[in-house]
């Protein structure tokens, strides 16, 4: 069905966004559809491909960055299933927002008249096939998630659309939000380490300088992280996660410690399992109650929306856990 729609992309046009028909009678100076085609140049993505993109997209289709493009005003007419579990976007999205499915739905996205795609490094490794159908509907363009998604990423996307002076609005206000939550931490625990553990069943995971509150924690708000953490980040800089053992936990564990356990069922058995152990009850945090849960789906996203507002929310919870 897709190679049919293609096809016919290529031979018939219907009206749409990059299309214009003219209205006056036939002359030497008609208009023509080449004259209302959008202005287009030259943009480097982070896979080094030059793409021809529209200098002011209007039909943005986005995987995995819709709060980027969010927090710059420009709302996607379709956006990854990831996407809608974002706790601070979903509701906008759920208004008006089509998902692409994921993986990428091909023929669901030629329908919707893109004129600019926007997707991840890591898309564009796990479905070849895809992508490559997708690079004959509209230009797309990749973005990685090894590298600074505020200071990096984020003014990359921005760029892409049209819309550089909005993301460094938008940072420069994140940044002052930044400053109030760094004092406040800082004036209520001082050097103290803080470290993000997840517990699940038959693992132990401890979060390092990317999702679940890891780029908030370490980056944003600049805690101090215990020595072999530390060491972790040290050898994979924009690393997610590290497995470790019950015996190891007290070499990663902090003075404030952020607890994530999904809901009900086998992840909270395995957590009573953990806290009824005597590695568990002899750890600072706990004796001193310097324990934050933290909710699962709100915490998981390394988005620049999530950031901000988990940033605000962390800071409060770390100046108002002081044990003794």
């Amino acid at each position: 069905m897709l190679a049919v729609l293609l096809a016919a992309c290529g031979t018939e046009s219907a009206p749409g966004i990059n299309q214009a028909v003219s209205k006056e009678p036939a002359s030497g100076k008609n208009s023509s559809v080449e004259a209302e085609k959008p202005q287009m140049r030259t943009f480097t993505d982070d896979l080094g491909r030059k793409v021809e993109i529209p200098v002011t997209p209007t039909r943005v289709i986005v995987s995995d960055f819709s709060a980027e493009m969010m927090a710059i005003g420009v709302k996607p007419i379709a956006a990854g299933n990831n996407d809608f579990k974002i706790t601070f976007i979903k509701n906008e999205l759920a208004a008006g927002v089509d998902s692409i499915g994921d993986p990428p739905n091909a023929e669901k996205i030629l329908q919707l008249s893109p004129d600019l795609i926007v997707m991840s490094t890591v898309a564009h490794d796990i479905y070849p096939k895809v992508v490559e159908q997708l690079e004959k509907v509209a230009p797309v363009v990749y973005f990685s998630f090894e590298q600074d998604p505020i200071y990096e990423t984020f003014p990359k996307i921005a760029d892409a659309v049209g819309k550089p002076q909005q993301a460094k609005k938008w940072i420069e206000d994140y940044e002052q939000e930044m400053k109030r939550s760094r004092e406040k931490v800082k004036s209520a625990i001082g050097d103290e380490t803080v470290s993000v553990f997840r517990i699940e069943k038959g693992r132990l995971r401890i979060y390092l300088n990317r999702n679940f509150a890891g780029y908030m924690v370490r980056t944003s708000l600049q805690t101090k992280a215990p020595a072999a953490v530390a060491a972790e980040i040290a050898k994979n800089k924009y690393g997610s996660a590290v497995e470790i053992s019950l015996e190891k936990l007290p070499e990663y564990a902090a003075d404030h410690m952020f607890i994530i356990v999904r809901g009900q069922g086998d992840d909270q058995a395995a957590f009573k399992e953990i806290e009824n152990s005597a590695i568990w009850r002899n750890l600072p945090a706990v004796r001193k109650s310097n324990l934050h849960f933290i909710d699962t789906d709100k915490y998981y996203g390394v988005d620049i929306i999530t950031i901000r507002e988990t940033m605000k929310e962390a800071a409060d919870m770390l100046a108002k856990r002081t044990g003794n």
